[in-house]
């Protein structure tokens, strides 16, 4: 006794798996988390960095980037001081930007990556 199962839809699956497995879905989706983080920091920085004179420096320098051969999202403020924003000196209080902003877009993450993955295999 022999039987037979045909499965309709084998190949799009099959496709779609290939898509999947290219990691376009997630590097979409890791772009837009990436794009969110930096417009958040942005954001923040300027509503933290209230007393002195402004000027914008560490706004205009806090950069997303795609780094080369791994899938992932780098923000990098490219000014000198930083550092010492982030985590205070003995003299200044720590005005934190970057991982309050990290973990509100960690908290993101899972629904964004499932949006792109579904939005891919659609």
């Amino acid at each position: 006794m022999t039987f037979q199962i045909k499965w309709d839809g084998l190949d799009q699956l099959t496709e779609e798996l290939r898509t999947m497995a290219s990691g376009k879905a997630l590097e979409k989706a890791s772009v837009a988390l990436g794009s969110q983080w930096q417009k958040e920091a942005r954001a923040m920085e300027r509503a933290k960095y209230t007393h002195g004179y402004w000027t914008g420096n560490q706004q205009r320098n806090t950069l997303v980037y795609w780094e080369n051969g791994k899938k992932t999202i780098v923000l990098d403020p490219k000014t000198e001081y930083s550092v010492y924003t982030e985590y205070g000196t003995r003299k200044m209080d720590a005005m934190p930007v970057f991982k309050p902003t990290l973990d509100m877009t960690k908290k993101r993450a899972p629904s964004v990556i499932e949006y792109y993955l579904k939005k891919d295999i659609k």
